[in-house]
């Protein structure tokens, strides 16, 4: 049994709902599936407050050996050859001087500290909730990845603010970037990223992302 199947025993057997337990141990929804899809698994004082309200020890539970069905190693078998011919074209196509894609920033999300999505709430996020950002694109790895923020109600250069600048390794196509630099009294305004992937190509985000920071929200 996995841990993510012990953990529904136990809350069934309790008579809760997902969304009871979440309550009562003080995250979400998600975070409870995720734990029982074992998708990711609970940590810190998430943990311990799981634990006492299902009565069982989860430690013990991690402690014993998994068994895996012979699908499962197949599926693995299947993943790691598909995987290995996806890196061998992937440095055929570098060897060759391109790689499958225009430059381009394809998707951008801002996560909280369970890893949950934040949205926008009347288009603006509140970067109290943000605890990390993730970009993603094609077309090659820039050579630094950088992100600004203007002040509400000035458009010009000189009130920009360059807040970070991160420069990823050969061969990534995503980076996770800290959110503590909008972690601060009064910030209020725009947000955007640029890539460079040199030569004279930067791709920006196509929209400016409107931040504030309210910690009491």
């Amino acid at each position: 049994m996995t841990l993510g199947e012990r953990i529904k025993k136990e809350r069934e057997a309790k008579k809760l709902s997902q969304e009871e337990l979440a309550e009562q141990i003080g995250v979400s929804r998600q975070a409870v599936s995720k734990w029982e899809g074992n998708l990711s698994v609970p940590t810190g004082s998430n943990k311990r407050a799981l634990c006492e309200i299902l009565s069982f020890d989860l430690d013990e539970t991690e402690r014993k050996p998994k068994k895996y069905p012979a699908s499962y190693l197949f599926g693995w078998i299947l993943a790691l050859f598909f995987g290995g011919i996806f890196v061998w074209n992937y440095i055929l196509n570098m060897a060759a001087g391109m790689d499958g894609a225009d430059p381009a920033l394809v998707s951008l999300h801002f996560y909280d500290k369970t890893q949950e999505e934040v949205f926008s709430e009347a288009l603006w996020y509140n970067s109290a909730k943000i605890e990390s950002i993730l970009l993603q694109w094609t077309g090659g790895t820039p050579a630094t990845v950088k992100m600004f923020f203007t002040p509400a109600g000035s458009e010009t250069m000189e009130d920009t603010e360059l807040l970070v600048t991160r420069s990823p390794d050969d061969g990534e196509t995503a980076l996770l970037i800290s959110a503590d630099p909008l972690h601060r009294d009064n910030l209020m305004g725009h947000l955007y990223f640029e890539l460079d992937f040199g030569e004279g190509c930067v791709v920006a985000a196509n929209d400016l992302y409107n931040i504030y920071y309210d910690p009491t929200m």
